[in-house]
């Protein structure tokens, strides 16, 4: 923490010394107010959050130990996987009537550890033999707790692991380790670590175990570091074949002796890893044994359809082609896989199909074809009894997924990377050029009936600064560039290009630039606002799906009325806080208010939270007041800091390369507008006279004036002790000289000098011969555009200091709003307490909840923040421009949001043919028919062949 107090004093000191300069340079310390209530809040809340990192939250008397909280975790998610893995396995009908009698003998003995290191007595390694049902058995003889399964392909391994998982977790106590299968393939040992990679998969799967323990790590890496979780690491060949051998070393390197492992692999590739690296230490090896024929026989006859014989007895379409087959025949040698038997049973026991054509075929005398014949008739075998999808439109679609997993290198059917299919920029950029082409879509047809042409224009500007600054956050080792790339180069245009004098009306320092150049310079910039936005809500380019569950299925409750009611009270009070506040800001725009705050109360009722089905866990919340606390400390602190470092970073580079360039070209220019002679005046300052009359003046602290040439005929307003000109017209437009008000009629030369900005509407100043200065309204009709640019001209510390305070106040505003807003979505989305597996269906159920919720929250932030913060603080305004600009970020957020890109992606993909249009239904029917499996929150093939002859496969897309 001793970094953080330094860092909190280095920027202290940097912030006082920016004020001295200021200052210095002005000659005044007034024109610092803004300045140093900017930084002086920034250091207030920096101090804040450091005080929270620093102290913290003691813990609270009462609460189970973290040993018991650990065993309760493990309990759940013993349960969780047991749900799971009894679906899958009734869903893949190993159940009916019975799995298949897979057999294994000890592999040979130069695969496996000497039994020394097993801790077998010397052979020992011949009692490890057994069938499917012995699996537990088996493993518990190991002493090492260790067995490498190995098989040829479709041999059984991933059912003898789901086998083993389910009959460990029925024989499970209190305090044993739950068995949970990890599919390797998505493991890359070259750059993630094993036990990295196996706590992030347990989150993914399970969500709940994502939360944050008081030991600052995550309850998944708890479980595994305290050995609760038996990792069953399902599919080594799976792996990429470089890897494979690092795969093995990082098991021998970090796991403890003792930690319980199964691993499956073919039985080549474990061989070729053996050989050019080293065996799994301290593990027994066993092989899978191709099945018996009499074996497969009698199990594909058990499950076919019965037929009527000639003599009235019941027999099978497979009994005569099973009594024609003679050792040696490739019947016999394909039905020796468990795969294959079960390609048999889809394709012919239960469809009436007639499998002799398998031996009266001539082109299946190899085994190689039957088998390829087999698995491509399986999806439509599978697909035949499905009223709601067509057989050859289901195979079309699976072919294409097939192919783009193979593209990928992976098993893994994750919906939230179907993105990733679409041609290039799409996969990253997709969403945001979406948005854009909708609202060009809105903004050309107004152009077009004749509004303003900067619409179109700035949107397209704006576009591109967020497609430019979201793609220079994809590589998280270059986010530095961020600013440099793209503001640095935009702030010099800026500032080369910028008017020199402040406009009157607006606190936006580089206001009055050229018409279209300002366009594309505004319009770039709110894009750079909207990407540092994004990265510090943390919106990744490659998302993966959310897991706090906002929204999705829960289990019901009691009293569903008083849920409901509450949230139906939790959204009035958000709409009404949204009217009011909308309101106050926006009285012109009553319609829109109003949408708003319709929208926002009914997102607050979609998202809402309601009571814990669970009545433990609902006690555990009740008696932890702290662990909240402490959680929400945590979760705020870590969204301010993001925000707000991305804000000020963004405000700071921006707007002191502009201020400074637009300072450097102030120093240079001429000291008058107007060439001539320069004389003195008796009070200090100096003036130029034009041709026309007019007198330019530059007093001696910098304030310029300008004496008009001819009297000008005027009223002066007397009204609450005030007095104040105003030119005829506005006199009679807006009645300034109706009762209590006295007018008398003003006919003299004027002198006028620039007021600051301020929110009543003055900005010029008049001194009256006699001496008098006074306020006044509109005098731009006596100005033209030189004597307007003379009267607001900055000096080079003017323009350096106002730049400064605008990019701080702005970053400040837009960062608070990004903090907030991604502070309490890390907290309101705690995963819950309860763990159950994720499913692809409700994982995106969640994250399209999530979505809306973290929109709703930019909303409510930005709304919030911009309304309050300046007027709380004596904030410039800028705060209230940078909280507004991120008003309409929230949409962007949920279009980049792993839902967001997957509509993008159906939008392209269906629209193609590529996909169906209810692609999750889709995916969901191929599930319960078999073809694919789940794990966790993904999809896979049901086994790796069939993937890979899927992604073969040269039939013409329909």
């Amino acid at each position: 923490m001793r970094y953080w107090r330094r860092g909190i004093w280095a920027g202290a000191v940097l912030a006082t010394g920016a004020v001295v300069a200021v200052a210095v340079q002005d000659r005044s310390l007034s024109s610092t107010g803004s300045l140093i209530s900017v930084l002086g809040f920034v250091v207030s809340l920096v101090g804040l959050i450091g005080n929270t990192l620093i102290v913290g939250v003691g813990p609270v008397p009462g609460e189970p130990s973290p040993a018991e909280h650990l065993d309760h975790a493990a309990d759940a998610l013993a349960e969780a996987v047991r749900l799971h893995w009894q679906a899958e396995w009734r869903l893949r009908r190993l159940q009916d009537p019975r799995p298949l009698p897979v057999r294994w003998t000890t592999a040979a003995p130069w695969l496996a550890d000497f039994d020394e290191n097993i801790g077998l007595r010397h052979g020992g390694a011949a009692e490890l033999d057994g069938v499917l049902d012995d699996i537990t058995r088996v493993f518990a003889r190991v002493p090492s707790r260790r067995l490498v399964v190995l098989g040829a392909p479709g041999s059984g391994k991933t059912v003898l692991a789901v086998r083993f998982t389910l009959d460990a977790l029925a024989r499970r106590n209190t305090g044993d380790p739950v068995p949970v299968i990890f599919p390797l393939s998505t493991w890359q040992p070259d750059t993630t670590s094993l036990y990295a990679w196996l706590s992030t998969r347990l989150t993914d799967g399970y969500p709940a175990l994502g939360s944050v323990q008081p030991s600052g790590s995550l309850l998944a890496a708890e479980l595994l570091d305290t050995g609760r979780v038996l990792p069953v690491l399902d599919g080594l060949d799976e792996l990429a074949a470089p890897v494979r051998t690092e795969a093995v070393r990082q098991f021998n390197s970090e796991l403890d002796q003792g930690s319980p492992v199964l691993l499956t692999c073919r039985s080549q590739v474990y061989g070729q890893v053996v050989t050019e690296g080293d065996v799994f230490t301290a593990a027994a090896v066993v092989e899978l044994q191709p099945l018996a024929f009499e074996e497969a026989a009698a199990f594909l006859r058990l499950t076919a359809r019965p037929l009527r014989g000639p003599a009235g007895e019941r027999t099978t379409a497979w009994d005569p082609v099973l009594a024609q087959s003679r050792p040696g025949d490739p019947v016999r040698q394909v039905l020796a896989s468990p795969l294959m038997v079960a390609m048999a049973r889809a394709v012919y026991g239960e469809s009436g199909n007639d499998p002799m054509e398998l031996v009266r075929r001539p082109e299946f005398a190899d085994p190689t074809a039957l088998e390829e014949y087999l698995l491509d008739g399986f999806v439509p075998a599978a697909f035949a009894g499905s009223a709601r999808w067509d057989a050859g439109r289901a195979g079309h679609w699976l072919r294409f997924l097939a192919r783009h997993l193979e593209h990928r290198q992976t098993r893994d059917l994750a919906w939230w990377e179907l993105h990733t299919a679409l041609p290039r920029p799409l996969p990253r950029l997709g969403p945001l050029l979406l948005l854009g082409l909708l609202a060009e879509a809105v903004c050309l047809p107004l152009w077009a009936l004749g509004g303003d042409p900067a619409l179109p224009a700035v949107t397209a500007a704006t576009v591109a600064g967020a497609c430019a600054g979201y793609a220079a956050g994809t590589r998280p080792r270059r986010k530095w560039l961020l600013p440099l790339l793209y503001a640095v180069p935009l702030s010099l245009v800026v500032g080369l290009t910028r008017p020199l004098s402040q406009d009157p009306y607006l606190t936006v320092p580089f206001a009055g630039m050229p018409r279209a150049l300002g366009w594309l310079a505004a319009g770039g910039l709110y894009g750079l606002v909207i990407a540092t936005g994004l990265a510090a809500i943390a919106i990744p380019t490659s998302p993966v799906p959310s897991t706090m569950p906002f929204f999705g299925r829960r289990r019901r409750r009691r009293r569903p009325l008083r849920r409901w009611a509450r949230r139906a009270l939790a959204g009035l009070v958000v709409a009404a806080g949204a009217l009011l506040v909308g309101v106050g800001f926006l009285p012109g725009s009553l319609l829109l208010v109003a949408l708003a705050a319709v929208v926002a109360g009914a997102l607050t009722v979609y998202v809402a939270r309601g009571e814990p089905g669970d009545a433990a866990a609902k006690t555990a919340r009740q008696r932890d007041p702290a662990g909240r606390a402490r959680r929400l400390g945590r979760a705020m602190t870590h969204g301010l800091s993001a925000g707000l470092l991305a804000g000020l970073a963004l405000g700071a580079v921006f707007t002191v390369t502009e201020g400074a360039s637009a300072a450097v070209r102030a120093g240079a220019r001429d000291d008058f507008p107007v060439s001539g002679p320069v004389a003195h005046a008796p009070d200090g300052s100096r003036y130029a006279d034009a041709p026309d009359g007019t007198r330019y003046g530059l007093r001696a602290d910098g304030d310029t004036y300008v004496v008009l040439p001819t009297p000008v005929h005027g009223t002066l307003v007397h009204h609450s002790g005030t007095d104040e000109f105003a030119l005829p017209d506005d006199v009679r437009e807006l009645d300034l000289c109706a009762p209590p008000a006295r007018c008398t009629p003003v006919d003299q030369r004027l002198t006028i000098a620039a007021h600051d900005y301020r929110s009543d509407g003055e900005v010029f100043t008049v001194r009256l011969t006699d001496g008098r200065t006074v306020g006044s309204y509109d005098l731009s009709p006596l100005l033209n555009t030189a004597q307007a640019e003379w009267l607001t001209r900055q000096s080079p510390g003017q323009i350096l200091r106002s730049a400064v305070v605008f990019g701080l106040a702005g970053g400040l505003g837009l960062g608070l709003v990004a903090g907030i807003a991604a502070g309490l979505h890390r907290w309101l989305g705690a995963p819950a307490d309860v763990t159950r597996s994720l499913s692809p269906s409700a994982s995106l159920a969640t994250d399209r909840g999530t979505a809306l919720a973290r929109a709703l929250l930019i909303y409510l932030a930005a709304v919030l923040v911009g309304g309050a913060l300046p007027r709380l603080l004596a904030l410039p305004d800028a705060a209230t421009i940078g909280a507004y600009a991120l008003i309409p970020t929230g949409v962007v957020t949920a279009a980049l949001s792993a839902w967001g890109r997957l509509g993008v992606a159906r939008l392209w993909l269906c629209a193609r043919g590529a996909l169906p249009w209810r692609l999750m239904a889709f995916l969901a029917e191929a599930h319960r028919l078999g073809v694919l499996r789940q794990a966790g929150a993904v999809y896979q093939f049901r086994h790796a062949r069939l993937q890979e002859r899927l992604a073969l496969s040269v039939r013409a897309d329909l």
